[in-house]
């Protein structure tokens, strides 16, 4: 798929693929057998059902989740991107780059983009802004938000029933 690019599943999850992606939600390395039993399916059943979430497009991965301060990462911030519209394709490959961009998100609304930045301290993160972000095509102000405390961190966020 390319980047933005979505494809649409060819039907929304039921209680049973929802139950399964929960359980691989909280530790995607559970074994078949185990999400078998946690959605009271066969394992035959539970193995289709995640081959077709995955090639529905429904399931896009598996990853691991870091304590980003025992990383090294101890300074968390949204960084809210003004600019002119033109430049905005050529510098998604750049932002693509910056090993310290967690997420990025056009936008509509007050900014065009919000970055999720995790740097080591406030040293390099002015450096990000002041050094590489402003001086790309187009940019015309940024707004920092420093994060203090994250809250809630869901990697699957489930409809409510």
């Amino acid at each position: 798929m390319a980047n933005g690019e979505q494809q649409r599943p060819g039907r929304l999850p039921d209680a049973t693929d929802t139950t399964i992606i929960g359980a691989l939600a909280d530790d995607a390395r559970t074994g078949i057998t185990e999400v078998a039993a946690m959605a009271n399916v066969s394992r035959a059943t539970a193995y289709n059902r995640i081959k077709r979430l995955t090639d529905d497009g429904v399931i896009r991965g598996y990853s691991v989740v870091t304590d980003h301060v025992k990383m090294g990462l101890g300074v968390t911030a949204l960084v809210l991107i003004s600019g002119s519209q033109p430049d905005w394709r050529a510098n998604r490959e750049v932002l693509s780059s910056y090993p310290e961009v967690e997420y990025c998100w056009y936008v509509v609304g007050s900014a065009d983009i919000v970055l999720l930045v995790r740097v080591a301290d406030t040293h390099q993160l002015r450096d990000l802004i002041l050094t590489r972000l402003q001086a790309l095509p187009g940019v015309t102000a940024t707004q920092t938000l420093t994060v203090i405390d994250e809250v809630v961190h869901r990697p699957v966020v489930r409809p409510p029933e």
